[in-house]
């Protein structure tokens, strides 16, 4: 008896399912953790910081008048704010006729996705290397971002008070395997110093040197000074687990709350990560930073002339490191 089959159908519908999964994260972390700051009314801010100076303990002796007098003294720091917007969206007339798994209203979905981006823009020059710079010609605005707040040399546009800038000792630039409790232990106590006092530092870091990180609780210097594994993980009997990550370190120095990031040293270019971004760490103490809007995250709708909606998001901001000492970083690409 003849019969049709399934594989003898013609116009067959697609199967697909209700909702649009994406693999990628849409957390940006260290934006959202930043203090955010008083509203800037100029590209060019500045701000006052000081430290306190250190001072002879002698003793004085009796019935001597004082005759001179010293003074604390403060410092300017400057920086440029910067628009960013994201390449916007359009949906066309047909676009919009035409109905996609997953998607109520494809305007809708455009103008929310391209907020996320502007997020994730926001996250990644914030996490760079890259410096401030005024606008000239086709050089845009820029807001000096981490790295280079915390770098111990004087950069090149507005360059912080050399009284400001954290120790070289802050900061680590040899290969990501060798960085051991005991290069974290200096950088540690060089903060601590800057600081007078115990550090609390939250550190966004690639998953590499977090893996690294993780890894020092199972391993024991050998007589040669070097690493080698003591056991690979720690076991929870009653849940079942094997556990391989530790996010707290805590030092005579200071504690360090390591946190994953997925932004870090990004090619500003074209936004991919680079070689740095698995392998490098920001050692940051979030009450030292503020992130100043002149204009808040916005949403903008272009005119409609009748191929179809269409926006963008923008923001203009300045990231602020009120004072880089007692802060640094982990930068590597190998």
């Amino acid at each position: 008896m003849a019969g049709i089959y399934e594989v003898d159908l013609t116009g067959k519908l697609q199967e697909i399912g209700d909702s649009i999964f994406i693999a990628e994260s849409e957390k940006t972390p260290i934006t959202r953790l930043l203090r955010r700051g008083k509203k800037p009314v100029a590209m060019l801010c500045d701000w006052i910081a000081q430290k306190y100076p250190d001072r002879a303990f002698t003793g004085t002796l009796d019935g001597v008048d004082m005759t001179s007098f010293n003074k604390s003294t403060r410092v300017m720091i400057e920086g440029y704010a910067m628009l960013m917007r994201t390449e916007g969206w359009l949906v066309t007339v047909l676009a919009q006729l035409v109905r996609t798994a997953g998607v109520k209203n494809e305007s809708a979905k455009q103008a929310a996705d391209d907020a996320i981006i502007l997020a994730q823009m926001m996250e990644k020059q914030i996490l760079s290397n890259l410096d401030t710079r005024v606008e000239s010609g086709s050089d845009t605005y820029r807001s000096r971002s981490m790295y280079s707040w915390l770098n111990p040399s004087a950069q090149s546009v507005k360059p912080v008070d050399a009284t400001l800038r954290p120790n070289v000792l802050n900061t680590y630039t040899g290969a990501y395997g060798s960085f051991t409790p005991a290069s974290l232990t200096i950088m540690l106590n060089s903060m601590a110093g800057e600081k007078k006092g115990p550090v609390n530092l939250t550190a966004p870091m690639g998953l590499s040197l977090k893996g690294q990180m993780s890894s020092w609780p199972q391993l024991t210097s050998a007589s040669t000074n070097t690493q080698k594994s003591v056991s690979s993980f720690n076991i929870d009997a009653s849940e079942k687990k094997l556990i391989n990550a530790v996010d707290t370190f805590v030092f005579d120095a200071g504690t360090v709350d390591a946190v994953p990031s997925f932004y870090l040293m990004c090619t500003e270019s074209t936004g991919a990560v680079s070689a740095y971004s698995p392998l490098s760490g920001l050692f940051l103490d979030l009450t030292m930073w503020e992130l100043c809007f002149l204009l808040n995250p916005s949403t903008f709708e272009g005119v409609d002339a009748g191929g179809g909606p269409r926006g963008w998001h923008a923001a203009a901001y300045i990231l602020k490191c009120l004072n880089g000492q007692g802060q640094g970083y982990v930068l590597t690409n190998s």
